[in-house]
């Protein structure tokens, strides 16, 4: 087993590691860029999902969060009533 593992997780707020932009690493704190990494798979709903940290090598999980908007501020309307 790794060392470190989970050493930025342990060391910092947990709040950090949640509702990113990108997934941090919980061994070693780096981002992991979604498009750099080609892991579009995070995007799915299926999951939690696993991947390779390619700062340490270290494998973690990611969960995703999806959030809908919803807009209703264009409108065909009849100018005839």
């Amino acid at each position: 087993m790794h060392s470190d593992r989970l050493k930025a997780l342990k060391a910092g707020a947990s709040i950090d590691f949640w509702g990113n932009d990108k997934p941090k690493c919980p061994h070693c704190g780096s981002d992991f860029d979604i498009a750099d990494n080609e892991a579009w798979h995070l995007y799915s709903e299926d999951g939690p999902h696993e991947v390779e940290c390619p700062s340490c090598d270290c494998e973690f999980q990611v969960n995703s969060i999806a959030s809908w908007t919803f807009s209703t501020d264009e409108q065909e309307c009849d100018d005839a009533q």
